[in-house]
């Protein structure tokens, strides 16, 4: 039967795909560590180049997050929009593999909530503003360098995760700065 709607094109479905947490698979998680008041170390990535390869880089992150919370105590947690969109889509993929997270700080989503986890999208709470708009209104250097989150699909079915890796590793260590400036005055 012709219902007269196209069917969707390659493109849409990876785009959609990668935004849909049972549709999707996380090809790069990128942090920083450090001290808001003295600055952070060098980004760090758990990279896949393929959805075979996803449990692995979710096992290595989940070990690496418990160390650290054993080594540095308390953690708090800065992202920009991670308590709507990137800490759900990290534990739906997790517990699609059975991977039990390591580190309930990082999973608080509450949304008033900064001492386990500051998500920067709620400090002013205004759906319109991204990162980069974040990055401007605080004079950080903005991490998009001519990618964004829509250059992600293509960039990994083209093979070319590296890239993936420094635009993940360069919104990680951007984040760490607006939270840095915002913890300066709130």
């Amino acid at each position: 039967m012709d219902d007269g709607m196209e069917e969707p094109t390659e493109e849409v479905k990876s785009r959609v795909g990668s935004l849909h947490p049972m549709l999707g698979w996380i090809c790069c998680i990128s942090a920083v560590a450090g001290d808001l008041a003295d600055g952070h170390r060098e980004p760090y990535s758990w990279g896949a180049a393929s959805p075979e390869e996803e449990a692995p880089i979710l096992e290595n992150f989940w070990e690496d997050i418990q160390q650290l919370s054993n080594h540095a105590g308390q953690v708090q947690w800065s992202t920009c929009n991670g308590k709507r969109f990137d800490v759900p889509f990290l534990s739906a993929r997790s517990v699609r593999h059975g991977i039990a997270p390591t580190n309930d700080r990082i999973l608080n989503t509450h949304k008033y909530r900064t001492d386990k986890h500051l998500d920067l999208a709620n400090v002013w709470d205004a759906p319109w503003y991204s990162l980069e708009d974040l990055c401007d209104h605080l004079d950080v250097e903005s991490p998009k360098d001519g990618f964004d989150g829509s250059d992600v699909a293509p960039a990994i079915e083209n093979g070319n995760s590296e890239k993936v890796r420094r635009y993940c590793e360069r919104d990680a260590a951007a984040t760490f700065q607006c939270a840095q400036a915002v913890q300066a005055v709130i």
